[in-house]
């Protein structure tokens, strides 16, 4: 029984120490205007605050969120730009919510411009699959061979899913492109 509870302690503090965002020695110094700059250029949210509060939770450090998300507001301003914004757009990522889009504009402008080129991106590998498939479909016809047929229908398969992946994608790009232009 006292073994057990030996090993599962060990695995538990094992765990506890792979997830802690700051060491002892991060939590005492508490520069917590500087951490919370640190985690806002990262675009992290308000509420990564309690991931340093359970990693300095154990070591009685207290932490001073005031100073935090002060820091966290100036490195937002460095995340929170025109380019990340265009970055995750063109990804056809969601935007990073902690950029609210009365505070920084700019970010909701490029990611506009970024899921746009997506859009057109997505569009022109459509046309290609479409085109790509059309042309194997008419060879399939005209082919005899029931070893090839059956090699270009798998083809077809595997571009008939591609297809529908794209046409998933456009739509989801179409569908942030019309949640996100009302802002401008």
């Amino acid at each position: 029984m006292t073994r057990i509870f030996f090993c599962t302690a060990i695995t538990l503090v094992s765990f506890m120490s792979g997830c802690a965002t700051l060491s002892e020695t991060e939590c005492i110094s508490g520069n917590w205007e500087q951490i919370g700059y640190q985690d806002g250029k990262s675009g992290r949210d308000k509420d990564y605050i309690l991931n340093h509060e359970s990693s300095c939770i154990e070591y009685g450090v207290e932490l001073d969120r005031l100073a935090y998300e002060q820091g966290r507001q100036d490195g937002l301003q460095r995340y929170c730009t025109s380019s990340n914004g265009y970055n995750r757009g063109v990804r056809g990522n969601h935007p990073n919510l902690s950029c609210h889009e009365q505070q920084f504009p700019q970010y909701y402008d490029g990611l506009l411009q970024g899921l746009e080129v997506r859009f057109d991106d997505i569009q022109h590998e459509l046309s290609e699959a479409q085109k790509e498939h059309d042309i194997l479909s008419e060879v399939y016809r005209r082919v005899e061979d029931e070893e090839e047929k059956k090699r270009i229908d798998n083809e077809l398969e595997d571009l008939d899913h591609d297809i529908s992946s794209l046409e998933r994608e456009r739509n989801d790009v179409d569908d942030l492109i019309n949640r996100y232009r009302p802002y401008h």
